[in-house]
């Protein structure tokens, strides 16, 4: 063997080595990225200049969820979707400030932040059963691959043998928004699940708690009895361009 043709295999060796140290501090750098998000503390998150009207409470926490890059899961109370109007004015001050003068202003719903993600529920009394009992299903094994569309993601989690089960003794069906636009919603390029024994309120959690693009889930069930589950993303590429947070 030569030595240009010695130093060629070197060459190409050491360009392999690159790329493997590339893949792998991308690998790491993700992780630390879902890691801080996860155990980031959300009550304390500083917020200004926040103004929000909206026509009903999803549209509300999908501005405030999707503005600022804050997970959020919503269960809507039983008496909602009548032409109830929700807003916020707020100055400054802390996210748990903002949604401690949200449930003062609203008595119905209550909050709480779960698995690094603020959930807002209705208080005892305005929560509907069957939506109750299937957040608290618990699912054998659940998993999400890559590029997954948040419309899929929705339709496995409420076909799972589990969460059917629920639906069927109840007679309920499911559904979700149908998708539109240019744009399909998805929970990332490179966001994945794999997880067993978990409630399908953690699997949801999961989801909006590590996915880069989707931030707020939510699930209702509506005066035709079908139970209501969304899942709210954005454009991967638009991350960090119109979130407000500093």
């Amino acid at each position: 063997m030569s030595v240009t043709e010695l130093a060629m295999i070197l060459n190409s060796l050491m360009v392999v080595r690159i790329a493997i140290c590339i893949v792998l501090v991308s690998v790491q750098v993700s992780a630390a990225q879902n890691d801080a998000r996860s155990s980031r503390n959300w009550e304390a998150e500083q917020l200004k200049d926040v103004y929000i009207y909206a026509d009903d409470i999803t549209s509300f926490f999908a501005e405030l969820s999707l503005t600022y890059g804050i997970p959020i899961g919503l269960e809507v109370a039983t008496n909602e979707y009548h032409l109830t109007r929700y807003s916020v004015d707020f100055k400054k001050g802390t996210l748990a400030e903002l949604l401690t003068q949200f449930v003062k202003q609203n008595s119905l719903y209550d909050w709480k932040v779960v698995d690094g993600v603020v959930n807002v529920f209705p208080k005892e009394g305005y929560r509907d059963f069957v939506t109750r009992e299937f957040l608290a299903t618990t699912v054998e094994r659940f998993s999400v691959k890559e590029r997954t569309s948040c419309w899929n993601l929705i339709g496995s989690l409420a076909t799972q043998p589990e969460t059917k089960r629920i639906l069927d003794a109840h007679k309920t069906t499911y559904t979700h928004p149908d998708p539109s636009g240019f744009y399909i919603q998805n929970v990332g390029r490179s966001f994945k699940l794999d997880v067993s024994d978990i409630t399908v309120k953690s699997i949801l959690n999961n989801v909006v708690g590590k996915s880069v693009t989707a931030k707020l889930w939510v699930i209702s069930r509506r005066d035709d009895k079908t139970l209501f589950i969304d899942l709210r993303a954005l454009h991967e590429d638009s991350i960090g361009k119109g979130w407000k947070l500093p």
